[in-house]
């Protein structure tokens, strides 16, 4: 299919007038084919959270009856120093004209001042009201990627919570309301610390650093090849787990093991001291739900059911009593101690603790 276009009338209704950060340099019509949409990876380009639009069915019938509406925006690209253009506005278009059989059409050509205003104008683009007629609008999902990549590309100072705001705003085109933007930051600190010396975790990362360390997270592990197999275990991020109760004793009289329970802490301003007080309540409220909730209302069998690995590392100050390395790593005690990690070749190293352990057990090696 062929679609039919006038650039100079493109230009006459919808002028290219692009704000702060971004470069003009010409409106022209080309082959869709040669534009980048995926790096040398194979990953989409796309910025925004969902390479598939839920409104395309809608937009593709638009293009088939109303052919051009020259008053939306324009497709955007950006001349690279490869000399290739790479899509940065007009994935959903792209991805109906791929099912319409369109090969050619027209976009402007731009350069961005900085890698800052690439990634704010990749979802400002998308952020305008009249873009709804052509796309979804940006998601929380699409904000935090923006975040990331801005960190990233060292584009920001990531310890600085206004450049973080401001830079919310610029990829909303200040659509974002206050309290909008203080949602996104909250959820982006909850996994993106602003000291260089801690890790931040949500659920989604703390999980998948335990799964590393071979830890169940969600339950009952059946993968015969996860060094968790045939183990029950939970990551939480808080010790007041008296309503997991009964699903832990559901799950200990089924699989006839032990639940494992790993800590992590989750907070919007970690330092060393908010999460060394953090473990230590996480500790003492799950010591009082075994103490007051499983040993007060379940019988004698269920007293023992429940076995606490540890907290995943997440200080990384350098110890010189460790030659330097993270302070942290892997499984640690609520006073940061390493119970266990992996080494650079994914085998399982015992900290001091289990290595007395061991030691007195076994003798020394």
């Amino acid at each position: 299919m062929q679609l039919l276009f006038d650039i100079e009338r493109s230009k006459k209704i919808n002028p290219p007038n692009y704000g702060k950060g971004i470069i003009f340099i010409e409106r022209k019509a080309g082959k869709l084919a040669d534009i980048r949409t995926i790096d040398s990876k194979g990953n989409s380009l796309q910025p925004r959270e969902k390479n598939l639009e839920i409104t395309q069915r809608e937009t593709e019938h638009s293009f088939r009856v109303n052919n051009v509406m020259y008053d939306k925006e324009v497709m955007v690209t950006e001349l690279c120093d490869d000399g290739i253009e790479e899509l940065i506005s007009g994935y959903g278009r792209t991805h109906i004209f791929g099912n319409m059989g369109v090969k050619t059409y027209f976009w402007d050509t731009v350069k961005f001042e900085s890698p800052y205003w690439k990634t704010v104008w990749k979802r400002r683009f998308n952020a305008s009201k009249d873009h709804i007629a052509q796309g979804t609008p940006n998601t929380i999902g699409t904000y935090q990627k923006g975040l990331i990549e801005l960190k990233e590309e060292k584009a920001i100072d990531i310890s600085d919570d206004d450049a973080i705001r401001q830079s919310l705003y610029d990829m909303s085109n200040g659509q974002l309301s206050e309290d909008q933007i203080e949602s996104h930051l909250k959820k982006f600190r909850k996994s993106n610390s602003k000291y260089s010396n801690i890790i931040a975790l949500d659920k989604k990362d703390a999980n998948a650093a335990a799964k590393k360390l071979g830890i169940a997270t969600s339950g009952y592990v059946k993968d015969i090849s996860s060094f968790a197999w045939d183990t029950v275990g939970f990551v939480y991020r808080t010790g007041n787990l008296k309503d997991e109760v009964i699903d832990w004793a559901e799950k200990y009289e089924q699989y006839k093991t032990q639940i494992n329970i790993t800590g992590y802490v989750e907070h919007t301003n970690l330092d060393e001291e908010v999460i060394k007080k953090a473990r230590k309540v996480f500790q003492e409220s799950l010591e009082n739900t075994i103490e007051n909730i499983i040993k007060k209302y379940l019988g004698k069998e269920f007293h023992d059911m429940v076995n606490f690995k540890g907290f995943l590392a997440q200080i990384t100050t350098p110890d010189p009593d460790q030659g330097g390395k993270p302070k942290e790593r892997g499984l640690v005690d609520v006073d940061g101690r390493i119970i266990y990690e992996k080494d650079a070749n994914g085998k399982i190293v015992l900290g001091p603790l289990l290595q007395e352990v061991y030691e007195k057990d076994f003798g020394k090696k």
